[in-house]
């Protein structure tokens, strides 16, 4: 499986100049425009946190355990 990459790179033709894009090899999976380089890197970073914290809710919500499981690779 390919990594999963960001970037922003400029636009030409768009409302705004610059774009987020995050990629799977060659595959886009999503992207968006923004106002400047530094928003776009802000919002990759605030996506990829609330992609953490959306993990560790549903982790939460399942009654999940890493002790349990760190007891379970122990075996």
């Amino acid at each position: 499986m390919a990594f999963v990459t960001g970037d922003v790179v400029p636009v030409s033709g768009e409302e705004l100049p610059f774009k987020v894009v995050f990629k799977q090899g060659e595959t886009v999976l999503a992207e968006w425009l923004v106002e400047s380089e530094e928003d776009g890197q802000l919002q990759m970073v605030e996506t990829l946190k609330g992609l953490v914290d959306d993990e560790e809710i549903d982790e939460d919500e399942e009654g999940y355990d890493e002790e349990e499981e760190e007891e379970a690779d122990e075996d």
